[in-house]
């Protein structure tokens, strides 16, 4: 009997642990990455966007999305609902007093607006195991840019698929009392498993022209090298 209570509590107060080839297979093109996960490393599926969070940094390194123009098109609009992620374990979770006076902007990877379908939808895009510490000019602009581009790319014919994250490299700042990452770069890539167009970004986190978006295209292996992660894409 104690065995199985000990169970009953493990089950209300652990996180959940998903595996994305298994459990949310469908927002990737052809799997998750091939990558070397570090210690409390978890993999997350929510409704409509998976992730691998970095317990490290307490931060997503990659975020996936299935960009459809009925995930865009939806009739709810975003309202704020930021908040920590029970379902990232504890250690690794970011809070929202971390980022409390910052200077930073609590930065979606998947963005409120690629996820109207529905309220509960557009809420767990506000997790903070969606955010990384964004440059607010970054966030707000060139970056802002880039998710536009995705949209009206998925409103045409075309079937798209997001990678998004960030990147640390040695020396990276933490911000809050449970150090989050601030990430050094920022990528992105958008492929369209049809026609296998691939455009990729990767920029530093930090104030940049808009105009200057073209200088920061680059290539996939360019990411590659730069997360470590070997992303399918055939």
């Amino acid at each position: 009997m104690r065995f199985i209570i000990a169970i009953g509590v493990l089950l209300i107060s652990a996180p959940s642990y998903a595996d994305i080839n298994s459990d949310c297979k469908q927002f990737t093109a052809y799997g998750a990455p091939t990558y070397t996960p570090k210690n409390g490393d978890q993999e997350l599926c929510k409704m409509n966007y998976a992730v691998i969070h970095r317990c490290e940094v307490k931060a997503p390194v990659a975020v996936f999305e299935h960009l459809t123009s009925m995930s865009i098109t939806g009739k709810f609009r975003r309202r704020d609902d930021f908040r920590a992620d029970s379902n990232v374990s504890e250690e690794c979770r970011a809070k929202l007093d971390d980022y409390a006076g910052q200077p930073y902007d609590r930065g979606h990877m998947a963005p409120a607006g690629n996820n109207t379908q529905s309220k509960e939808i557009m809420s767990e895009s506000f997790f903070l195991s969606n955010m990384i510490p964004q440059v607010p000019n970054n966030n707000r602009g060139i970056w802002k840019q880039i998710e536009t581009h995705e949209r009206l790319l998925a409103m045409k014919k075309g079937d798209w698929y997001i990678i998004s994250g960030g990147i640390y490299d040695d020396g990276y700042k933490t911000i809050g009392d449970g150090r989050v990452g601030v990430p050094t770069r920022l990528y992105k890539i958008i492929y369209d498993k049809k026609s296998k167009i691939v455009w990729a970004y990767l920029m530093p986190n930090e104030a940049l022209p808009v105009a200057d978006l073209p200088k920061y295209k680059t290539t996939v292996a360019k990411i590659q090298e730069a997360t470590g992660m070997v992303f399918n894409l055939k």
